[in-house]
């Protein structure tokens, strides 16, 4: 592969919501080099289903404002050709044929899979990341998982158990048009992932599960795939108390 078709998917997403449906759902979309930096960031307002929909939708109201309204919109505004979009929330997946590039999942740290002592991305409490926010400019303060803050969103930092991330496929929640029988699980360093076994879309064409692997795989060389959502979290609370 020559060096520009390189740098044209030299990104990846990461995907997640704040929030619940009663107060107001934010999407938070943040784009990353390989070297873990951020490339763009963007951000919802509080999106919430009117009683209409609530009353339609039932039990698939979730998965429709997260994967159908939220996703799309978020991934739509990236300026930046993207490898692959990882989400930590199940109900985000219900995106993937919407999207015109590979949907995964972060599940979880693999404890018995350690990255060697060099390998682990070097985390300084105190680095200063400035993000662009849908014409806003958005100060991200320690992206430490030091951080102590507890979360308005219910997720302390430093402690991921409120950010949805889930063991394995097995149990993963139900979400309407996902066949997880047709995914798999693959473990990149301690990251454990799930991916669709192909992706497919008018745009990109047929995108194998092995291909998804091969182009996520040397971001996870830098990145550990769980700490992007707390970034997430803490620059939608920037956000917040600029508005």
């Amino acid at each position: 592969m020559r060096a520009d078709e390189k740098n044209k998917t030299a990104h990846l997403g990461f995907l997640t919501a704040l929030g619940d449906l009663r107060h107001g759902v934010i999407g938070g979309f943040l784009v990353l080099n390989m070297t873990g930096r951020p490339a763009e960031f963007h951000c919802t307002s509080p999106v919430r289903p009117n009683r209409a929909q609530e009353i339609l939708y039932g039990e698939t109201l979730k998965s429709f404002v997260y994967g159908e309204q939220i996703a799309p919109a978020l991934v739509g505004r990236a300026k930046l050709e993207l490898a692959a979009v990882l989400t930590n929330d199940p109900n985000m997946l219900s995106a993937i044929g919407l999207l015109n590039v590979p949907l995964g999942i972060v599940l979880r740290h693999v404890p018995d899979v350690l990255s060697r002592e060099e390998d682990i991305p070097n985390r300084q409490s105190d680095q200063k990341v400035l993000l662009k926010s849908d014409g806003c400019d958005v100060v991200v303060g320690a992206v430490s998982s030091s951080d102590s803050r507890g979360s308005q969103y219910g997720c302390d930092s430093g402690n991921f158990e409120g950010l949805f991330f889930r063991e394995s496929l097995d149990v993963l929640p139900f979400v309407p048009g996902v066949d997880y029988t047709r995914w798999r699980e693959t473990i990149c360093g301690k990251n454990r992932l799930a991916l669709p076994t192909q992706f497919s879309n008018e745009s990109s064409g047929k995108i194998s599960f092995d291909e998804c692997v091969s182009r996520i795989t040397p971001f996870l060389k830098s990145i550990d795939s769980v700490e992007p959502f707390e970034r997430i979290r803490l620059a939608v609370e920037e956000a917040q108390k600029s508005n």
